[in-house]
Parts: C-alpha cells; sequence; structure tokens
C-alpha cells in the first residue's frame, strides 16, 4: 500500500470543509490551521513522483455508508481527526481534492477512485494509515493500518453500556459472561471479502458493533447505525459482530477468525453478500431463478420511487431509490452477472458498454415478501449448536430497463428526467446553505 501511496502526484486543490458536500476550489480555502497538521495537494512534499516521508500510523472508529447522491460517506468515530486525499486515477492525480474528517464527524468523499487517509503529522512529516479504492458499481475496498493494542479508549466508543468490550465487568472473566445469540440474516448483517479485505454491512434497522481482538490483545470497538459498513483491519483477530446487550447480557451475531491471510471456519458464521442477497431478493444464483413473472409479486416502481436516469451514449446509467424500502438491480459486469444493492434514498451508479450490440438487461427487484424466520444458535448440552438464516419469501420486481448501442430499447421503470435531477440538486444545495 505504501508504494501505491508515494507515486502520487497533485495539480490542484480543493477543501471539503463540512460534511454538507461543500468543496472550495482554491489552495487559500484551507484553513491554515488544517493545512498545516496534514499533507494537501499544495504543499512541496506532493510531487510528481508522489509524496515522500511518509510515517506508518493507526486508525480506528472507521465505518462508511453511500449518501443519497451515490457519493461515499466516512464516518470517523475514532479518536483522531482525518485527512483524506482524492484522486481520480493513480498514478496521475490532476484535479486531487482534500477533506477533513474531524473525530467523531463524517462527510461526503468526493468521486474519485482512489482516497489516502492519513492522520495529523509527527515531527512534521505526514502520517499515512491507510487507502480507500471505489470503482463503478464496486464495493468501496479499505485497505488499513488498524490501531494497536492501548491505543482504543474504550469507554468513550460506547459510554452507554450498549456493546461487550473491555472495561465491562464481563469481559474476561474467567467463567465468561452469558452471551445471547441472534440470527445475522435477521438483522440484516452480512460481510464481504474483495482481494483480502474484509468489510461487515449493516442493513438492518438496529445499531450493531464489531469487536476485534488480536493475539497481542483488544484493539477496536466500532459502532454501525443502520446503513453503515465496517471495514476491518488486516491480519490476524477474532471479530465479534454484536447487536446491542439484550436483558445486560451481550448478544452475538456472528463471529469472524482470520489468520494467515485467510478466513477460519467458526460456529457462529457471518452470512456472505451472496447469502444477504438471495435471503432477501431474487437473484441469478436462487432457486427460483427461473420461475417465471407469473410466480412473483409485481411492484409500481413509479410509486415506490424507482427512477433510471440515462444519457445517449454514456457508459453509466443511474438507479435512484427515493422510497423507503430497499431495491437490488441484477445486470452484467465483465460477462458476469451481478446484484447491487441500493437502499432506501440512495442510488448506484452502474457501468454501461454504450457500443454493446446486445441489449444490457438492468432488472430491478424488491425485497422477498413472507420470509420464514431463521433460528438463533443455541447451547445445548454443553456445546454450541449454530442457527440457521430461515427460508426466503416469494419474490419480487419492478422491471427491466434494458440498453443496446448507447439507447434505452425498452423500460418499465420510469425515467428520471435530467433537468429534474438538476433541480433536485439545486433545492439540496439551497437546504445546506
Amino acid at each position: 500500500m505504501q508504494a501505491q501511496m508515494t507515486s502520487v502526484s497533485a495539480a490542484s486543490v480543493a477543501l471539503h470543509a463540512t460534511a454538507s458536500a461543500l468543496h472550495l476550489d482554491s489552495a487559500a480555502s484551507i484553513d491554515h490551521r488544517i493545512a498545516e497538521r496534514f499533507l494537501t495537494p499544495d504543499d512541496a512534499e506532493w510531487t510528481n513522483d508522489g509524496a515522500t516521508g511518509w510515517l506508518p500510523g493507526h486508525v480506528s472508529g472507521l465505518s462508511y455508508s453511500l449518501a443519497a447522491s451515490g457519493r461515499l460517506v466516512l464516518h470517523n468515530r475514532g479518536a483522531r481527526d482525518l485527512g483524506v486525499l482524492s484522486t481520480p486515477q493513480l498514478p496521475d492525480t490532476d484535479d486531487t481534492v482534500f477533506t477533513h474528517v474531524s473525530a467523531g464527524g463524517s462527510a461526503d468523499l468526493p468521486d474519485a477512485e482512489f482516497h489516502i487517509l492519513q492522520t495529523a503529522r509527527r515531527e512534521g512529516r505526514p502520517v499515512l494509515v491507510g487507502q480507500i479504492t471505489v470503482a463503478d458499481g464496486a464495493e468501496p475496498q479499505f485497505v488499513l493500518d488498524g490501531p494497536a493494542p492501548g491505543e482504543v479508549d474504550w469507554g468513550s466508543l460506547d459510554p452507554d453500556g450498549e456493546f461487550w468490550k473491555p472495561g465491562d465487568v464481563d469481559f474476561g472473566t474467567p467463567d465468561g459472561p452469558s452471551f445471547v445469540f441472534a440470527d445475522p440474516m435477521a438483522h440484516g448483517v452480512h460481510q464481504t471479502r474483495v482481494d483480502g479485505e474484509v468489510a461487515i454491512h449493516n442493513h438492518g434497522d438496529e445499531r450493531i458493533a464489531v469487536l476485534t481482538l488480536g493475539a497481542d490483545g483488544p484493539r477496536d470497538l466500532v459502532i454501525a447505525e443502520p446503513g453503515e459498513s465496517v471495514p476491518l483491519a488486516p491480519g490476524d483477530a477474532v471479530s465479534y459482530i454484536q447487536a446491542a446487550r439484550t436483558d445486560s447480557c451481550p448478544t452475538i451475531l456472528g463471529v469472524l477468525w482470520s489468520a494467515g491471510g485467510e478466513q477460519k471456519p467458526t460456529p457462529l458464521p457471518v452470512p456472505s453478500r451472496r447469502d444477504h442477497l438471495d435471503h432477501h431478493y431474487l437473484t441469478p444464483w436462487s432457486a427460483d431463478w427461473d420461475s417465471g413473472y407469473s410466480d412473483q409479486v409485481h411492484l409500481d416502481a413509479e410509486v415506490s420511487g424507482v427512477t433510471y436516469q440515462y444519457r445517449a451514449g454514456a457508459e453509466t446509467v443511474t438507479i435512484r431509490n427515493t422510497g423507503d424500502d430497499p431495491i437490488a438491480v441484477v445486470y452484467t459486469r465483465d460477462d458476469e452477472r451481478v446484484v447491487a444493492e441500493i437502499g432506501p434514498r440512495t442510488r448506484r451508479t452502474l457501468p454501461v458498454r454504450a457500443d454493446a450490440s446486445t441489449g444490457q438487461v438492468f432488472s430491478v427487484v424488491g425485497r422477498r415478501v413472507n420470509s420464514e424466520p431463521g433460528r438463533a444458535a443455541v447451547f445445548s448440552a454443553g456445546r454450541l449448536i449454530p442457527g440457521t438464516s430461515g427460508k426466503p419469501g416469494t419474490a419480487t420486481n419492478y422491471g427491466s430497463v434494458v440498453i443496446m448501442l448507447g439507447v434505452v430499447v425498452y423500460s418499465a421503470i420510469p425515467k428520471k428526467n435530467l433537468y429534474l435531477a438538476w433541480s433536485d440538486r439545486r433545492r439540496r444545495l439551497r437546504r445546506t446553505r
């Protein structure tokens, strides 16, 4: 990761000063007190050969989500301020943007493929703590240097004692606490693993927490609100994914064990993204994928606030979900069928081959209905019996958008007029002023 980051350069700078997506366009706009603490694209160290003199550092308390605009939102619940250098494409870094994310704050990051994370300078040198890579339609990939044992103030992370953590009266006791187990699928919790980097996703209705323990001691506790995801730092560790305590007892949704760069089996597995999607939506790998429309529930896209936006010849299409329920889009990327989930009041921009002479189908589906609940894990006769995830219910759908040779040739989804989309954006900007 450090080799990647030392190959960057920059030509311009802007400041994303607040969580409201406000960008300023000149180096002079950056507060000098912030500029002194972080590496910015205006610094002499930020050259065509990349920034030199990085020091390694640690970061804690990070989660992320997607804004209604589709941009990545970084939530910093750690104890240190962060500076983010966002650049469209490494190693070419024209139009780099600097964003300050204060401790306890959140910020929308600008559209960029790479985001370099840093904490405040140490001995005058910039401190590197991670990098985020974002590709169209794909899950953001985090590479982080997580906290070392003893760096985290456990009490400040969870002052109300909602989750199990070091410092609690039932943590580290000889007999251990009285755990309660709950179904992760029912809580909308699952994991993704991209090139060895793991993230835990909270697509449920309640807060969760991820407690990570290493061989050298407890490392981090990250609380994720509904719709947020928690990237895990690499290395040998055990992570406990938790719901809020039940009658004062720790509530465990699942356990991840990583060792030697591999994920080891545990009696409390965390569902994969594929498991999560298959349980909640109709997917290409669902048992009822070929069941036919007559066996599905047809939903009204216009009533539900589902629209699309596409300009003739463009290389992306945007699916908008302004409703209160999550949706998913089934489409083909690089000759492989994939599924993109879109939360309430958000949107996703997906890749299109504008020169394709065959129809590219973007099928929009809703949550399944009448699914059967699973069973949580239980202790019985002195041993832990894993739970079950339940049975998926009846599939639902909104319809499809088909694009061929850069033109929409069929659509059962209402189109979002480009002018109306711009008007919506102007109204949002006026509300933030």
